[in-house]
């Protein structure tokens, strides 16, 4: 019997979890699943109670389950709520669908007689290899055995920016976590948020329903928001499988550009359906890329993707409009110079910033300051025990450009020498890096139902291959499992 763990509960370690079920039969594993302190299935995402924090993905695509895309639709139905295709639902909703998603997985693959427990608890390191087996220690000390371990943590927790003074961070007036702020003693006069993509879009929106009367500062090299979906999707783009083989044919950036450019401009062709067409590729073309072209993307156009790729729902955009014509909400280009504690002003940071194309800095003071800059994948800089552990005993390696972990296409973790680890997978964020597009659902749903699939005819291979590996003690029980 294998003996698998998967870490992380969020939707990336749902998905992996839930395929692994829907395969599994009597005697094929014995699965772990540990899930933190979070309620299995909603990770950070999707434990917000805000009901204005919204998908930004329909709801007929939400299915977790590559082969079921629409059954969020059937369970919306089934609360009665009013959810139709084309809507973009609060994200609690969601949360509350991958609960009882896992949770019937769950109770079906016990009926079944399929070995199976969920753990509320992190897990604190990951030691072993393909040949000898895996163990992987849980933060209360316990020591799991297994032939095989999926790592979907997800984000990592987000680092203050350089920029920031150690007494600003220490102040009860800066948070680097978007979802957890100190609340102030007094309602604040002026929040800034530093970012403007979706979380930060996430933070104003709260901020502005907490305070009503505060003044919103949103702060970014560009100063762009994300664009909106149009109420409905558009024709899909009839020359793109041309386009495809043109961005295949020379795999550089400022070529993938005009090429891209030159396919919009035509008042016919609706952007939004170019670039969603481009989704299924995306992946093999970041691929084409070497170091370098990758790293001319960051500099010169990953905010330009980001804000047309991952789009706001309507009615948030316009919400975000109405902010700004109320005098309530501005949005500056600027660099972050400094954020250190207010020199007059008790309680108060001062923020400098360079406005974008101009030489001279400007400050200005914030009652708050929430770091909302997106999601945090340098694997050098972070302070996560696990990947701390993983990355310093060599059982990880951040990718060439630090945007996550080092896999294959698949997400198997490369050793030190560049070879797979079969044995050892990572699904969702982390794979930045190596696959670019890996935190949507379809991304994930895909890769989770691969694993699935692939990874226990590996561990057989492996097994085979070192046969002393069969006298290794089952996975211990604990008492914390939960059902």
């Amino acid at each position: 019997m294998q003996r698998l763990i998967v870490i992380g509960g969020g939707a990336a370690g749902s998905a992996v979890v839930g395929e692994f079920l829907r395969r599994g039969q009597p005697g094929d594993f014995d699965l772990t699943w540990l899930v933190g302190r979070q309620a299995p299935g909603r990770g950070v995402a999707y434990s917000t109670t805000a009901e204005h924090h919204l998908l930004n993905v329909r709801a007929a695509n939400m299915g977790l389950f590559a082969d079921d895309a629409g059954a969020f639709i059937a369970y919306a139905q089934t609360q009665g709520w009013p959810v139709k295709g084309l809507d973009f639902v609060p994200r609690a909703w969601y949360g509350d669908y991958l609960e009882a998603v896992l949770a019937r997985e769950i109770t079906g693959a016990r009926e079944r007689g399929l070995a199976m427990r969920v753990l509320s608890v992190d897990a604190a390191s990951v030691r072993g290899d393909d040949a000898n087996g895996y163990s992987v220690r849980t933060a209360d000390g316990e020591e799991l055995v297994a032939d095989g371990v999926v790592l979907a943590i997800g984000a990592l927790p987000s680092v203050a920016l350089a920029e920031v003074s150690e007494s600003a961070r220490a102040s009860h007036a800066y948070t680097a976590d978007p979802w957890h702020w100190p609340l102030p003693r007094k309602a604040p006069e002026r929040v800034v948020v530093l970012g403007t993509g979706l979380t930060a879009v996430d933070a104003l929106q709260s901020a502005a329903r907490l305070w009503p009367n505060a003044q919103l500062t949103a702060i970014s090299r560009h100063g762009r928001l994300p664009r909106s979906h149009n109420a409905a999707p558009g024709q899909p783009y009839e020359q793109q499988a041309s386009l495809i083989e043109a961005l295949r044919a020379k795999p550089n950036v400022a070529h993938w550009l005009r090429e891209i450019r030159a396919a919009i401009q035509d008042e016919d062709v609706e952007w939004r359906s170019v670039v969603d067409g481009l989704r299924s590729e995306t992946q093999n073309l970041w691929r084409m890329l070497d170091a370098h072209e990758r790293a001319r993307f960051l500099r010169h156009l990953r905010w330009l993707w980001e804000s047309a790729r991952h789009r706001l729902p309507q009615q948030t955009t316009n919400e975000l409009a109405r902010l700004r014509t109320q005098g309530r909400l501005k949005v500056l280009a600027a660099h972050i110079r400094s954020i250190d504690t207010h020199a007059s002003e008790r309680g108060q940071l001062e923020v400098r910033v360079q406005p974008r194309g101009a030489e001279g800095v400007r400050s200005f003071a914030a009652d708050l300051v929430i770091q909302a800059t997106g999601f945090n994948i340098s694997v050098k800089a972070t302070d996560h025990p696990l990947i701390r552990q993983m990355e310093s005993e060599g059982i990880a390696h951040p990718d060439e450009l630090d945007l996550g972990l080092a896999t294959d296409a698949e997400g198997r973790l490369l050793r030190a020498d560049g070879t797979p680890a079969h044995g050892l997978r990572c699904l969702g964020t982390l794979l930045r890096g190596s696959i670019w597009e890996c935190s949507g659902l379809p991304e994930i749903r895909s890769l989770a139902k691969a694993i699935a699939r692939d990874m226990p005819g590996e561990l057989r291979q492996a097994a085979a291959s070192a046969p002393a590996r069969a006298n290794r003690p089952r996975i211990s029980s604990l008492a914390s499992a939960v059902a």
